[in-house]
């Protein structure tokens, strides 16, 4: 993409190229004077005829008076009524055409941006190449961690194509079948961080319903209000990430790690947990109705008003062990 930018006349260059032309137009009418009324000298030297005396002191008279009216204070409101008409004709004028190209040549980056984006997009859905998927999915992760200075857009489109961005990746997670394609989704899909300095990756609501991301790496992200359900995220690490209000119903967690995470009204219904660790993180409000929680590993997590509900401690899932999640918690604990 072209990373030139034309732009249209700013604001202060208008006002001075309208100043210029009033003192230009000023300096030829003051001008005008000695151009095309010459100076007038009457002889001193008295005439026999009075009616010739009379008329050139007449001319002298109206000569004087032209240039009066020339260089005096009439001249002067004329020359300011034609600075207003003329001056502010040709203002707003350059005014009008000056917004108008720069829309247009807001609307072509625009263009040009959305161009490019597709062609990424269109790479990432590629069925014939994995490595030209892999290097879309890699495109999309470098706007999401640095978005690219040349697409001059507006904060509102740079928000809108970030999360876009997310969207995609995340789709793509559900779709893709290639092992080292997903992988590189699961990369990339975390490298946004929001503005305010937070250490965590940003991806929060995020729909990654059906995902798979087996060994997925997804420690110190704020998933908050994100949707799991019927993913595959076994093997995958959530440690010291938010996953406040994240619904992970029907989800597959084996050997998945959520140390130091926090888990506020998380809701882990019917999801296969076993093997998980949850070592140092904070449960609160959780729900672990029907799951599977054989192996889980809670050392020094704080455990807070968790939902009655039952939990299948047996090591096939098979929901032969069905416990009352207190029964379950007090077996962890001791």
């Amino acid at each position: 993409m072209d990373t030139k930018e034309k732009k249209g006349l700013s604001i202060p260059q208008i006002v001075c190229l309208v100043v210029a032309v009033f003192i230009a137009i000023s300096l030829v009418m003051y001008g005008a004077n000695y151009i095309f009324v010459p100076d007038f000298i009457p002889s001193e030297k008295k005439l026999d005829d009075k009616k010739t005396e009379y008329e050139i002191s007449k001319l002298d008279a109206e000569i004087s008076r032209i240039r009066s009216e020339m260089a005096g204070s009439l001249f002067w409101l004329k020359l300011i009524a034609i600075f207003v008409t003329v001056g502010g004709a040709v203002g707003g004028f350059l005014i009008g055409q000056s917004r108008t190209t720069k829309e247009k040549l807001a609307f072509e980056s625009r263009k040009n941006v959305d161009e490019v984006y597709q062609s990424i997009v269109q790479e990432l859905s590629d069925d014939k190449s994995p490595v030209l998927r892999a290097a879309a999915a890699v495109k999309l992760g470098a706007i999401l961690k640095s978005f690219p200075a040349e697409w001059r857009v507006g904060d509102d489109r740079k928000k809108q194509i970030i999360e876009l961005t997310k969207q995609v990746l995340a789709a793509a997670l559900s779709i893709e079948e290639d092992r080292k394609v997903l992988k590189t989704l699961t990369i990339n899909i975390i490298l946004h961080k929001a503005e305010t300095g937070d250490e965590l990756a940003s991806v929060q609501g995020l729909d990654l319903s059906g995902a798979k991301a087996t060994d997925a790496y997804w420690a110190r992200c704020d998933f908050e209000y994100a949707d799991f359900y019927n993913a595959q995220v076994d093997k995958g690490s959530f440690r010291k990430s938010n996953l406040s209000k994240v619904q992970f119903r029907e989800a597959f967690l084996e050997n998945a790690v959520f140390d130091d995470s926090i888990c506020n009204h998380t809701n882990f219904k019917m999801a296969d947990l076993r093997g998980a660790s949850f070592d140092g993180a904070t449960l609160t409000s959780v729900n672990f109705e029907h799951a599977k929680v054989h192996g889980i590993s809670m050392k020094g997590a704080s455990i807070v008003d968790i939902e009655k509900c039952q939990v299948d401690k047996s090591e096939a899932g098979d929901g032969s062990q069905m416990v009352t999640v207190s029964e379950w918690l007090k077996g962890i604990r001791q």
